[in-house]
């Protein structure tokens, strides 16, 4: 049966470090070190402590570039949620809303680990708050551009390749966007981008840099005799010229072996071989010009259009769908033709003349597709937030009409816009007739065996099949729309190309309206 024993392994060596540990000397750097371990944590707590509510005054102070950094380095020695939520705020009043948006998001993360559902909840709104004004910088790489071991850098932190071409939230104010590949010229441009603009910058092919391959010194004109002996080894130049370098005999074996042209070929002047001149560089090579730096026209990105506070919008498009009229009673016309009879006098009768007060005629529901357009005019509150005042109308085909608009709001979610819209309008439909009906007064309707109203004498064929019922409706609609293409610019069509459905319910004076139109439209930003 195997034991182990009673203490673990770690406990005794340590005490048996401990027995051999029997200088003085030993024991005073043993403490030393386990005073040190526990004090630490407590000193770089203090000091952070300090630095927080030195950064905190100095902000209160407006000295933002004094306290920012106090904040930052009291955060890298504790980092604390309540630290990092006063350096996003420092940043953000500081200007650096890209900065500041970063830090929300992080914020927002560590106090979801701690179960701080408040301050979490406030990171994310400070940062939903801030992403509207973010300026966002695209540098993007040409193919023609990148050359095997291109690094592309922006402020001097390198950007990785797989986000060239995106756009990426950045910090107002001056940048500087550089590139290197070995055996290139650096080049470098600066771009400076103001809060919710969008930029972008192309990095050019970077030409040839000659300086890594200078050319060789031109050497003095060799002696007949080098020169005639140079002539009958044609091979050893053709080896040299191989390799690299343009010349003949020994002087042009040196410039092959040196591999820049110079070399030996140049120190070989005294000997007489003579070494011309290293072939020029194409001409696309030397007289490459470079692209320009930055390119003011904004890319169109995966996010969304620039959508700032405060601009105007319009949207426009084509809807048809299916319209659906349930008016079961209404006027068609003059009905001033037909009369009713009901009884006034236990053995008496009254016929009465109909007009549109006191007669009315019943209709069959009407289902038919219909076409027409939608319009928005409104302004966006945000990014994210639209609001003003949507038109809908339309022709139903085989008779009527849709008519209808009222304050309508838009939210967006990625790349989806909802939204609702109060209506209120006119709606036609074309029907069939089902008869007319006179109404009975009120105070006879006891005389009539409770009935309120009664057929209209219509001769036979006298009421059309089919007539036009129209009638004051009100209701709403619900938005859904998806972008297809995003396709912001500077000019006045910078907007996006919306798929819509807009499902309408409206109750008329009589009856109800259904409407489901589909459309492709623009909005413009």
């Amino acid at each position: 049966m195997l034991s182990f024993p009673r203490r673990p392994l770690r406990v005794g060596l340590l005490r048996a470090a401990a027995r051999r540990a029997r200088s003085p000397w030993a024991r005073i750097a043993g403490a030393a070190l386990a005073l040190s371990l526990a004090v630490s944590p407590g000193v770089a707590f203090a000091q952070a402590s300090a630095l927080l509510d030195e950064g905190k005054a100095l902000m209160k102070k407006g000295k933002l570039a004094e306290a920012c950094p106090k904040i930052e380095e009291s955060y890298r020695l504790s980092p604390r949620s309540a630290t990092l939520l006063a350096l996003a705020t420092c940043h953000e009043k500081q200007g650096k809303l890209a900065t500041a948006w970063s830090e929300y998001i992080d914020l927002s993360a560590a106090a979801r680990k701690e179960g701080n559902k408040r301050l979490e909840a406030d990171a994310k709104a400070r940062g939903a708050r801030l992403e509207p004004r973010l300026p966002r910088l695209t540098v993007s790489v040409p193919r023609a551009a990148a050359v095997e071991g291109l690094e592309v850098t922006l402020d001097g932190a390198p950007v990785d390749s797989a986000s060239w071409g995106q756009a990426r939230p950045i910090d107002p104010g001056e940048h500087k966007v550089s590139a290197s590949a070995p055996g290139r010229k650096k080049w470098e441009a600066s771009v400076s981008i103001k809060r919710g603009e969008r930029k972008a910058v192309a990095v050019p092919a970077l030409a040839k840099d000659g300086s890594a391959a200078p050319e060789p010194a031109p050497a003095e004109e060799a002696p007949a005799k080098e020169t005639a002996a140079a002539t009958a080894a044609p091979d050893k130049g053709a080896a040299g010229e191989a390799k690299g370098a343009a010349g003949a005999g020994k002087g042009a074996a040196g410039a092959g072996k040196g591999a820049a042209g110079a070399g030996k070929g140049a120190a070989g002047a005294g000997k007489g071989a003579a070494a011309p001149e290293q072939t020029a560089a194409g001409p696309e090579e030397d007289a490459q010009a470079e692209e320009p730096a930055a390119v003011e026209e904004p890319e169109a990105s995966r996010g969304a259009s620039p959508k700032h506070a405060g601009s105007f919008v319009l949207e426009v498009g084509a809807a048809g769908g299916a319209l659906i009229g349930l008016i079961d009673s209404g006027s068609f016309g003059d009905l001033s033709t037909y009369s009713y009879s009901y009884n006034i006098l236990p053995e008496g009768e009254l016929i009465a003349p109909c007009n549109d007060e006191v007669c009315h005629a019943s209709f069959e529901p009407a289902i038919g597709p219909f076409a027409g357009g939608q319009a928005f005019v409104g302004v966006a509150l945000s990014e994210r937030l639209h609001l003003g005042v949507r038109a809908l109308g339309g022709y139903r085909f085989g008779g009527g009409y849709l008519v209808v608009g009222g304050p309508s709001a838009s939210l967006r979610f990625g790349r989806l816009w909802l939204g609702l819209t109060g209506l209120v309008g006119a709606v036609g439909q074309d029907a069939k007739v089902t008869g007319v009906k006179g109404e009975i007064p009120s105070e006879l309707v006891d005389r009539n065996y409770g009935r309120t109203e009664v057929d209209v004498n219509a001769r036979e064929g006298s009421l059309p099949e089919t007539a036009l019922v129209e009638t004051l409706a009100f209701g709403g609609s619900v938005e859904v729309s998806l972008v297809l293409a995003d396709l912001p610019s500077s000019s006045w069509t910078s907007g996006a190309l919306l798929l819509s459905a807009w499902p309408t319910f409206m109750k008329g004076l009589d009856g109800f309206v259904i409407a489901a139109p589909v459309g492709i439209g623009y909005r413009f930003y």
